[in-house]
């Protein structure tokens, strides 16, 4: 298998603000998976956001009047094919906005603590069957960006590898 082509994204982060193309802080697509679409992950619209919630949810007005500035998603598949993760980046005006936005996102279900990522929280949404996809969704914050992993399995998700996935994109978030 030829080698990723390397990325041209540069950005960079100071004191909790992130500057630069937001694509260049998502989770790095792992060695043993492969991306769908672009390797560099893409900015997504307003309506791309708003296709990810209710259409009775004013996204727009929501996440205006928290500051949002602009977002990012790259998604991949683990090459055995058992696993998908999504991750997604919402950027802020300030600090404490996306702080805001995090501490009011939430599912309805049962949060439970990210291990090793603290200020982070998790929901896992178990399928009907164990045939069926399992999913679990982790929102936590650096900085000036909410950051949102989803992973995907059949049957019941297991935490540890969203725990895993948290902690990863955590600190790329931290160190650029």
């Amino acid at each position: 298998m030829a080698p990723r082509p390397s990325s041209t994204l540069q950005g960079s982060v100071s004191g909790g603000k992130h500057s630069g193309d937001l694509r260049y802080f998502l989770l790095p697509v792992p060695d043993d998976a492969d991306p769908y679409g672009s390797p560099d992950g893409a900015m997504m619209s307003m309506d791309d956001l708003q296709a990810r919630y209710s259409k009775s949810v004013d996204l727009k007005g929501i996440l205006d009047s928290w500051g949002f500035k602009d977002a990012a998603t790259r998604t991949y598949r683990t090459r055995d094919g058992k696993t998908e993760v999504r991750t997604d980046l919402r950027r802020f005006g300030r600090t404490d906005r996306a702080q805001g936005f995090a501490d009011n996102t939430s599912f309805d279900r049962s949060s439970f603590g990210i291990d090793g990522v603290p200020n982070a929280k998790g929901y896992v949404f178990k399928p009907e069957q164990q045939a069926y996809t399992g999913e679990l969704v982790g929102i936590g914050v650096v900085g000036d960006v909410v950051y949102e992993v989803t992973v995907e399995v059949q049957g019941d998700p297991d935490k540890a590898l969203l725990f895993d996935a948290m902690k990863r994109a955590r600190d790329h978030l931290a160190d650029g």
